[in-house]
């Protein structure tokens, strides 16, 4: 089920916000059109399967399945392991309003008109209400990297000094210190 499309806030250079579940430290990462809605599809499909409420879905040939590195630690990962917190937490209030509707359409309103029809069945459940979803918009920080290797960019932290990861090969690379 292709639910419906979600949007995550870019800040104003269009980058988005990932975490390392390792070293717990937050990067942004400019990526295409296409990846950015195939990350929020993935998540909201797997949240919907965890629950119960589709069947396993059939893997789209096409789909990279590279794994990703903190450009911080150059930990590994697959594509759908680089959520925030905050990104979690929404992509999570999505999911279950999907859930609310399907069992409200499919189960709870179909008893609902039904429930003069016999005497032996009565139901008295009420909808699934629905939570409000809402993400705090992006700021614009962070320090701008160009990755020559795959020729994309990514953001890391102003006070990083350290080497940094291409985030989609993995290659490391020195930062030159800024001076003051």
């Amino acid at each position: 089920m292709r639910s419906r499309q979600v949007s995550f806030p870019l800040d104003d250079e269009g980058f988005f916000r990932r975490e390392c579940s390792l070293c717990c430290r937050e990067f942004k990462v400019c990526l295409r059109e296409n990846e950015l809605g195939q990350l929020a599809q993935c998540r909201i499909d797997n949240f919907l399967v965890e629950q119960g409420i589709e069947e396993a879905l059939a893997e789209d040939g096409d789909e990279d399945e590279k794994d990703q590195y903190c450009p911080y630690c150059g930990q590994s990962a697959p594509p759908d392991h680089w959520w925030t917190q905050e990104q979690l937490a929404y992509v999570h209030v999505i999911a279950s309003n999907v859930m609310a509707d399907l069992l409200n359409k499919h189960l709870i309103r179909p008893l609902k008109r039904n429930r003069g029809r016999s005497s032996f069945i009565r139901f008295e459940g009420k909808e699934m209400k629905k939570n409000e979803e809402w993400i705090s918009p992006e700021v614009s920080d962070m320090t701008m990297v160009d990755l020559p290797c795959c020729k994309r960019q990514i953001k890391v932290l102003d006070d990083w000094g350290s080497a940094v990861h291409c985030f989609f090969c993995g290659f490391c690379y020195r930062i030159p210190r800024r001076h003051c």
